[in-house]
């Protein structure tokens, strides 16, 4: 029988914090963990990464960085591909 493991992350806070976090999970109406993973899924969203940064990220989260920021860009290229494409003449230059 296999098990689904889960990992956590232990952050440490104050009081004041720790209020902060259970007014907002209860303004929302979510746990604070899913509160805490649409924060951070709303902050990488927002980021643009650089060449050296995806270079430093783990080779799955790189993989899928990608694919979606090739997702991202097809329509746009799909949709000018036809002003990007320039007809060669015979030696090859305009």
């Amino acid at each position: 029988m296999l098990s689904a493991q889960t990992s956590m992350i232990t952050i440490r806070i104050n009081n004041i914090e720790k209020e902060k976090f259970k007014l907002l999970s209860g303004l929302e109406n979510k746990s604070v963990s899913e509160l805490v993973k649409e924060l951070v899924e709303r902050e990488l969203k927002s980021k643009k990464l650089n060449a050296v940064d995806i270079r430093k990220l783990p080779k799955e989260s790189r993989i899928a960085y990608l694919k979606q920021l090739t997702n991202e860009a097809m329509p746009v290229y799909n949709k000018y591909k036809d002003e990007l494409f320039v007809d060669e003449t015979g030696d090859g230059i305009e």
